[in-house]
Parts: structure tokens; sequence; C-alpha cells
């Protein structure tokens, strides 16, 4: 019994569940027409158990469907295209036939795509929003706004040094939903809310914007708004193709209402897997959900991410669950911007998030979110500004480790913004040279902002689309996080498979991992203390020479103590956030002789022991 839709070579097959017994139709429509053509009752004897099965023969190029029970006419939700919503934001047909269901286009060529299969280790994320990251005016691509506006950025994004991107909701969800402040009672429908309210359905006020697209929809269908042209199928198939071809991974983020069936949920991803060759996904379900199709044999070779706790995937991990599962949660988040706001009492939990990794998964580690402030509002604003949101300034988190630098908002003063760019740096530095999967919100590393809104949902205008005018303006912090990117993945031992103990268990001289301050090899981590340098052995990730990274987060300059590098090795200074030009070239690498060294405040320092 398959629901939906299915393409055969001798008709196409239609299956329906019918919940409460009453006899339903299949209702199709020429392509592009709102007015059915046929409707065909679905044979009594076919039924069972509520589900009702006909085989029509007719050309998927040339027909729409719906089905019809009693006088309601339903969209089908397995649905694997969507026709009437070509238009991002448009108020709905008030027709019930004004959204159809429609058949995606068979035989794509593939040319031989296989899945880049990246370790988590390796990966460096990108998150973004396919229609935001290229609808602004200075974009510089040609078809703004969708899956081919994205590939047009590929190039960029591999200048960037990112591997891996993160999609937030590209399935067919509804973006216009009736504003409740107009909607009389929960079981009301729209038009009788509408009535009731005295409000013209034609008017933008009535309706509201759900830009970013997390909650029910059409799960198997791509977004059509998304697309330049008819077949938002082919474009996102091109994406990934292209994407894969640079050794790029497509993440896909899911939405799944408690009410969705969790055999609809394992159809769906392997849906997506088989048919998109999408890479992996970032599922939001209820926790029983995500514990069953954990166990998926989609997932030996796909991503699943999600909120897990390590106590919760360790119980599965005895159980060999495929180890291509990551957590991903605010933890990393908030600790790390306490402690680079300045606040006391952060220290310990930035050490163990700096080496964090569950057993049995990956960790996802990032310092912004779609949800909260951008990178550039995180060093801008002490509060949130949501006052456009209309819900005044009640929505969105209050708890945001943010700090100002000194003024509210956006600042000409010099020194603010040589604090903030600072501060930036300091922010990106923490995420890529931490042990976990880094995860980077788009437009962050040039200056992209929401004026202070740290919950944007319902906005469709330039405050949420990726500000690329500011490239240029921004071409020191971009060329930093592009450096950043580089060293990390260019040294191992920032990004290893296994979790790091701080002992010497391989007799080396020293231990892979190791704490220290003032004084060497000792860090109490007192509530007052806001620096601490961390050194690493590159023996154990299969690279010579040592790496010493001196975290000073205090208002002040504090001084950090050497540790003794091995015999004919000296330590060379390689990056400083508190310099324009933070990496240093080689050539300008000069040796430390003595055995202890000044930071400025609030910045990062990395030597290599060579």
């Amino acid at each position: 019994m398959i629901p939906g839709a299915v393409v055969e070579k001798d008709g196409i097959h239609f299956g329906y569940y019918a919940a409460d017994g009453e006899r339903p139709s299949l209702l199709l429509y020429r392509k592009g027409s709102q007015e059915p053509a046929a409707e065909i009752p679905f044979p009594q004897e076919e039924a069972e158990n509520g589900f009702y099965a006909l085989k029509v023969k007719i050309s998927p190029r040339r027909y729409e469907y719906n089905f019809k029970q009693g006088e309601r006419v339903v969209i089908d939700p397995y649905a694997k295209k969507i026709c009437g919503r070509e238009t991002f934001g448009q108020i709905p047909d008030a027709s019930p036939h004004g959204i159809r269901g429609g058949f995606a286009e068979e035989n794509y060529d593939w040319e031989g795509d296989r899945c880049p299969q990246l370790p988590f280790e390796e990966a460096v994320m990108y998150h973004l929003h396919v229609r935001g990251f290229t609808m602004q005016k200075n974009s510089r691509v040609r078809k703004k706004g969708t899956f081919a506006g994205l590939q047009e950025k590929i190039p960029y994004l591999r200048e960037l040094g990112v591997n891996q991107l993160k999609l937030m909701p590209v399935y067919e969800f509804t973006e216009r939903e009736l504003d409740e402040r107009v909607r009389p009672g929960a079981a009301a429908t729209q038009a009788e809310a509408l009535a009731a309210a005295f409000v013209d359905a034609s008017t933008q006020e009535a309706w509201r914007l759900n830009y970013w697209g997390y909650g029910g929809g059409f799960y198997f269908a791509p977004k059509a708004s998304y697309a330049s042209g008819r077949s938002a199928e082919r474009e996102l198939k091109n994406l990934v193709k292209a994407l894969h071809a640079e050794n790029m991974e497509l993440l896909l983020e899911f939405a799944f209402d408690d009410e969705t069936d969790i055999g609809v949920i394992e159809r769906c991803l392997n849906y997506w897997a088989c048919e998109y060759h999408i890479d992996g996904f970032s599922v939001i379900a209820r926790d029983s959900v995500i514990a069953e199709i954990a166990r998926l044999p989609l997932f030996r070779r796909r991503k699943l991410i999600s909120t897990w706790y390590p106590d919760y995937v360790t119980a599965y991990n005895k159980e060999k669950v495929h180890a291509h599962l990551a957590s991903s949660n605010d933890g990393f988040m908030n600790d790390c911007r306490r402690l680079l706001k300045g606040d006391e009492r952060c220290l310990s939990a930035f050490a163990g998030r700096l080496r964090a990794k569950p057993e049995g998964c990956a960790q996802i580690n990032y310092m912004t979110n779609h949800d909260g402030f951008t990178m550039l509002d995180l060093v801008s604003y002490d509060r949130k500004h949501n006052e456009e949101n209309g819900e005044q300034n009640r929505d969105g988190s209050n708890y945001n480790c943010s700090w100002n630098c000194g003024i509210e908002g956006p600042s000409k003063k010099r020194e603010v913004l040589e604090r903030r760019m600072r501060q930036r740096k300091n922010a990106y530095a923490m995420m890529l040279f931490s042990q976990g999967t880094p995860m980077l919100l788009a437009g962050d590393e040039f200056g992209n902002t929401q004026n202070g809104n740290n919950n944007p949902y319902c906005h469709d205008s330039e405050l949420t689309w990726t500000d690329w005018s500011r490239l240029r303006s921004e071409r020191e912090l971009t060329g930093f996080v592009r450096s950043a990117i580089a060293y990390r993945k260019a040294h191992p031992v920032l990004h290893q498979y296994r979790r790091l103990q701080c002992t010497d268990d391989r007799a080396v001289g020293f231990p892979d991992l190791s704490y220290h301050g003032t004084q060497a090899w000792h860090n109490d981590f007192e509530q007052m203390h806001g620096h601490m340098g961390c050194m690493y052995a590159g023996v154990y990730a299969g690279e010579e020479g040592l790496l010493y990274i001196a975290y000073n987060f205090h208002w002040m300059p504090q001084e950090f103590a050497l540790p003794l590098p091995p015999r004919g090795c000296s330590w060379y200074k390689v990056m400083d956030t508190s310099q324009k030009e933070s990496f240093l070239p080689r050539e300008a690498q000069e040796p430390l002789e003595a055995k202890s060294f000044f930071v400025p405040e609030r910045t990062i320092v990395i030597l290599e022991g060579r």
C-alpha cells in the first residue's frame, strides 16, 4: 500500500487513506488549470483498511491532481511536486483548486555523481537560507533567491574554505498563514476567520509570513519558489551535482511536527537521499523519532544531525548505532559567548568545549545561528531589537550573551569598530580551533546585520537578505575567516577523530592537550581568570611540532608562561587577533626567546613550536 502518486510504465498509481471511511475520488487537472478535467472515484472494492488505490493511464507531463473526500479537496501530502506556489510569499488562492499536486521530472542525468562522504572532523559547515542568501541586489548573481543563484556562489564558498552546506527548509512549506490576531477561534477555517474579523483576504495584513520555513509542509516536494525556472527538482539536482563536483556536501533541515508518523519520516528521508543525492539531514522531531531513524540503514552512509545529548547517544552507541550522527545544540554557543563578553566563571566550561566530543557522535559548534543575533549584532547590541516583528519586542530570546563594545547599535567610533573587529575574530577562532565541526552562519564573515533583531522569522526583505554590499568594507574579517579555515585544515590536531584525553598515553613526552597559564603546565581556572593557554602535541594527529593557543578574554593584557619545547625547536608567533593582518606570513615569524610573553587584552594568539 503506497500512498501518493507513483509513475509506472503502464500508468500512474494513486493511493489515498480515507480516515473516516468515506469513499474518495481523484481530481485530474490539465497542467496549469484550476478547473478539474475529470473526477474519478476510487474503486470501493479496492479499499483495504481505509486505503484506496487506482491506476490511471495519463501523461505526467500534461496533468496535475488532487484528491477529494466528500466536499473537501485534499492536496496529496506525498506529492513530489506542488503546483500553484511558484511565487514566494504570495497570498493563498481562495480557490480549493489553487494548489495541486504534480509529478517530478524523470530521467535526470547524474553523470556519475557520488556523495563525498566527508568525515565530520574534516567538515566546515555553512548555514544559509536559499532565498535570502542571494536576493540582495549586490549579490552578483543572475538568478537571485533560487537554487541556481546559490549554485552561482559555489566559487565564493570554495574560496572561503567551507565544504558543507546546511540549508534551512527547502521542502514546500506554507509561507503565508492567517494572522492569529484575526482568527476568532482555533477551530475556525481561514474563510470563517476573515469573515468574523471583517478582514479582506487580499491584504497583506491578514497574513503572517513564515520566512524561515520551519513547521509542517509537503515534505516530498522541493519549494517551487526557490527555482528560477519551472523545475525546482532539476535546479536542486543541478546544485547538488555541482557541489559534489567540488567535493562539497549538501545537508537539508526538516522540521516534523509531533503528529508526523515515523513511517512518513523514514520514507521522506530515504526519498531525498535517493532522488536528490542529499548527503545528510538536520532533523527536528520528537526524541523517540530521532532514536528510531538513527537506526536506519540510510545513516550508514548519510549524516544525521539532531539535538542529541551525550548520555542519550552513549546508550545507543552501545547498540553500535551508525557513526554518522552529530549533536547540535546551543551549549557551545552560550558558554563561549559568555566568556567572549567577559563573564566570570566561564573558563572551565570553555576548556571542556574546546575538546568536547560525545561518545558515538560528532559535535557541531557554532557562535551564531539563524535563530538569534548575527556575528556583527552579537558585538553591537546588548539587547534584542525586534520591534519590526509586530509583537512589541516580546518575541525572541532575552538571553543573548552579547556585548555592544561600548555603544548600542551602529557606530563610527574607531575604538569601538576596532574592538568589534577583534571580538569577531576571537569568536571565529574559538569556533574554528575547537575540536567539533564548526558551523558558520552565512554572511557573518563579511558583517551581515539584522539591526539587532534576533528573531526575524517573519521578514522577507533587506533585513533578512544576506548583505553582499559589505563584502568590500569587511575584507579584513573575510580574509581572517578564510585564513583561519585554511589553518584549521592544515593542522589535524585541531580536528581530531579521537577525543583528547589530556594525557601522554603514547609516551611521546607531551600529552595530546595540556592547559597553561601564568605558570607553565598549570591553570587553576579560577572564577576571576579569563585567560588560558592550550598546547597540542602534533604527533597525536600525524603532524610534527607543537601548537600553543593563548586565549585572553580579560580586559587587561595577561602574561603566559611557555612550556619548554623539544631540543632544537623554538616558539614562533603565527597569529594575533589584535593585529589587522592577524596571520603572519612565514618570513615575518620570528622565534620567541623568552620563557613567557604577554597577550593583549581580548586577544587570541597562536604559537608554533618547530
